[in-house]
Formats: C-alpha cells, structure tokens, sequence
C-alpha cells in the first residue's frame, strides 16, 4: 500500500494515502478542503510566472554563457530596460573572490547604439546563486557606445530587436 508523508512538529508522519493533507486533516469532506486545495494549486501555476526566463543570447570564447530575461524588457522610446545574467563555465577571481555568474540590469539606447548599468551583482554561484559577492545598486550616469562583434552588441541587439 502507497504511504504519504506529512511534516508536522518537526516530526515525521506516516499516514495512509487516503488520508487528506494536513490542511485538510480536522476537516470535513465537504468543508472547504477542495476549494482550498484547487486555491493553493492555483496560486502555485500563478505564482511560476514569476520566474525568470533566462534565454542564452550569446556565448563567449571560454564556454561561459550570457543570458537576458525577456519578461523583465521595458521599453520606453528608444531606451528598452532588461536584466541580464553571465554564467561562468569556470569561476573568475575578482578581488580575492570566487565568481561563477554576475546579474545585472541595463539599459539600452537603441538609437545612438550605447548602453550604461543600473546594478552589478557578483555572485559565488551560478545562475545568480550561493553568496553575493559585491553588489551595486547605483545605476551609472555615464553611457558606453556599444562596440560591434562585442557580447554587449549581442545583448543590445536582443533588448532593441
């Protein structure tokens, strides 16, 4: 027979699998239990959206990757707003730390072909995971023309497409 087990005062429960979950358990059939249950499902699909979306826009010499998150793009004139994520395939040192991937948020100016950063994070793990390294939320006021071959073409070409 199928077990479930439920978590509850830091002990670990056996119960049957016909038994309702432990939300459901002072409970009667027909007292509220399903619509909790369809809520909480619900607000689970719901909430999923919320995740990044990372897409690979380009990949550098060394197999590292670079990632933009399309659901995050604002655009406004010509001026379009996104995050984007480096992802080290080996880590980097940077000031005696350990770097595996850096998050960032820039802006882009899809007229003049230049860009400048809003936030820097420097994180010890990938995909913008484990500890943050250093962190600057000061955007920078100062633009930089966008060099053509560069990752940062590659990024500013997927912002103002």
């Amino acid at each position: 027979m199928r077990k479930i087990f439920f978590m509850r005062r830091r002990k670990v429960l056996t119960k049957e699998a016909n038994l309702k979950p432990v939300f459901c358990m002072n409970r009667s059939a027909n007292n509220g239990c399903a619509s909790k249950t369809i809520l909480i499902l619900l607000l689970a699909v719901v909430s999923s959206g919320a995740v990044a979306e990372w897409i690979n826009v380009s990949t550098d010499d060394s197999g590292s990757s670079i990632y933009a998150d399309p659901t995050t793009i604002q655009k406004v004139g010509n001026r379009v707003k996104m995050w984007v994520l480096f992802d080290y395939r080996k880590a980097t040192l940077d000031a005696g730390d350990k770097i595996m991937s850096i998050k960032k948020h820039e802006e882009y100016d899809c007229k003049e072909t230049q860009t400048r950063l809003l936030y820097l994070s420097k994180h010890s793990g990938r995909f913008a995971e484990g500890k943050v390294v250093y962190l600057n939320d000061i955007p920078y006021d100062k633009w930089v023309p966008v060099v053509p071959g560069s990752i940062l073409e590659d990024l500013w070409r997927y912002a103002c497409r």
